[in-house]
């Protein structure tokens, strides 16, 4: 008798879970905009770590780190790359226990996988593992750029929703952050093949805003007192 398959037991074909998360070179750039956020810091903790790209330039400026994914892939790659501090676990699991241990957080590409609920959760976690002073970066695609808004981002069938700048600011101070404020980056073209510079050009010229920011982030945090954001 042929089996039936529950169409909720398939997974998404693909062959790595960065398939469409885009190159490691272009991670790294993204990833060096925020390192200015964490030169103060003694110890930040990458949450959703993924391939150790943003560990690995954390290391290079002397900051001790400490990663965590769920995914065993994320653990091996971050392995080989010779980064022992990283655990595989729930995020959530994870900073239930970690009050006042870090004094930067560091997320990115993880909250547009969370339903609202959770992600209000995740930002509350965060504001208690950190020390007073403790800063807390989050990106994550950019609502408002048409071509991550009207394709990329469902590429990846575990996205949950959008978080736009100004709900991310929300969120942030209904969680107790006193200081939050958010952007959006340009996309470096030099990620673009040659033969679509012109089109991008041309898009940006037109669109503006909408097209060619492809990254929205949220920089909060936890107050002291006496330290104001930069």
């Amino acid at each position: 008798m042929k089996k039936v398959v529950d169409r909720h037991e398939l997974e998404c074909p693909r062959e790595s879970l960065y398939t469409f998360g885009g190159s490691e070179e272009l991670v790294r750039r993204v990833g060096r905009r925020f390192l200015p956020y964490f030169r103060s810091c003694k110890h930040v903790l990458d949450l959703g770590c993924g391939r150790g790209v943003f560990l690995d330039l954390l290391a290079k400026e002397g900051i001790s780190a400490t990663g965590v994914d769920r995914a065993e892939e994320s653990l091996n790659a971050c392995r080989s790359r010779g980064f022992h501090s990283v655990f595989q676990d729930d995020i959530f699991c994870f900073l239930a226990n970690k009050e006042e241990a870090f004094d930067g957080i560091f997320c990115s590409h993880v909250i547009e996988h969370l339903t609202y609920e959770k992600a209000v959760h995740l930002l509350e976690l965060s504001y208690r593992s950190l020390q007073p002073g403790g800063i807390l970066v989050v990106v994550t695609p950019n609502s408002n750029d048409l071509q991550i808004s009207g394709e990329i981002f469902w590429l990846d069938p575990t996205h949950v929703r959008f978080y736009p700048q100004v709900l991310l600011e929300q969120m942030a101070k209904f969680v107790g952050y006193r200081e939050a404020k958010g952007g959006s980056l340009v996309g470096s073209w030099k990620a673009i093949p040659k033969r679509d510079i012109p089109g991008y050009i041309l898009k940006r010229l037109l669109l503006g805003k909408y097209f060619g920011k492809p990254n929205t982030f949220l920089v909060a945090r936890k107050p002291d007192g006496k330290n104001v954001l930069n």
